[in-house]
């Protein structure tokens, strides 16, 4: 699943990028509001969700995010923040982010905050799919097909 990740701090993104791709993502990791919105703009619907930092050298990332939902995008946002006071928290809650992680965080911790969003935006509650036989649990990367285990590449 493709995952955009804006964050303005090049070694947080690189390691977010790092860790969302062991966590089996595919992250694009941008650092200002103007390539974020451009790169929304050109989006054909493959990014899945969004991690947004809130303070961005050109601005603030809940700019950005209210005018997704103004603009009909209904994707999940997790604002990914060093602003983690609760009255921080409830106002991007409230602005439309799906979920808010204060800095610093847990890798392991963002990965499972994604996948869960994933599947509340896609109507699944269970935490793996399931078509045809094949089993696929997105958090090991494991699964099964017919009963024969199977192991998932990134």
């Amino acid at each position: 699943m493709r995952i955009l990740v804006i964050e303005d701090d090049p070694v947080l993104a690189n390691g977010l990028s790092v860790g969302l791709r062991l966590a089996g993502f595919s992250p694009e990791a941008l650092g200002c509001l103007a390539d974020a919105r451009a790169a929304l703009a050109a989006d054909d619907g493959t990014f899945g969700a969004v991690v947004l930092d809130i303070g961005l050298p050109d601005g603030e990332g809940t700019a950005l995010l209210a005018q997704m939902r103004d603009a009909g995008d209904r994707r999940p946002v997790l604002l990914l923040s060093a602003r983690d006071r609760v009255a921080d928290r409830i106002a991007g809650l409230d602005l439309g982010a799906d979920d808010y992680l204060g800095k610093p965080f847990d890798l392991d911790e963002l990965a499972a905050r994604l996948r869960a969003l994933l599947r509340r935006n896609e109507g699944r509650a269970r935490p793996f799919l399931e078509w045809n036989g094949l089993i696929a649990r997105l958090d090991t990367m494991t699964g099964e097909y017919r009963g024969t285990p199977v192991k998932f590449s990134p």
